[in-house]
């Protein structure tokens, strides 16, 4: 590589730094209150979100239902069916009753709103 090649190579670099450098520059200055902003005027809402339930397919309320189920179902006939057919409905009513809780749990955020001042 000769001389003069080496020098107009240094000097391109510096050329397109210095470029470079002042297009960044100019850049940042913009953001810098050179906009004008619309007045806003902002609030706090009470917003409500549905909880995920840990438990999806309910099974604890299912097990207990039959549980209890199966109890009164003994209690009121000394055979094998009513207990069956006591712990079978207190199942489906268990699942049930965890299928309204869980729907009804919900978790209370703020959020903030703005909207333009008028």
């Amino acid at each position: 590589m000769n001389k003069s090649m080496l020098i107009g190579t240094v000097f391109g670099v510096g050329v397109a730094t210095a470029a470079a450098g002042l297009a960044g520059y100019t850049m940042l200055g913009k953001g810098r209150g050179d906009s004008a902003v619309a007045p806003q005027h902002c609030y706090e809402v009470a917003v409500e979100n549905p909880v995920e339930p840990k438990d999806q397919k309910r099974i604890a309320g299912t097990v207990v239902g039959a549980l209890v189920g199966g109890a009164v179902g003994k209690d009121v006939g000394s055979s094998g069916i009513t207990t069956a057919a006591g712990a079978a409905v207190g199942a489906i009513a268990g699942n049930a009753a965890q299928k309204k809780l869980q729907e009804n749990r919900t978790v209370t955020t703020n959020e903030t709103r703005c909207d333009p001042a008028k």
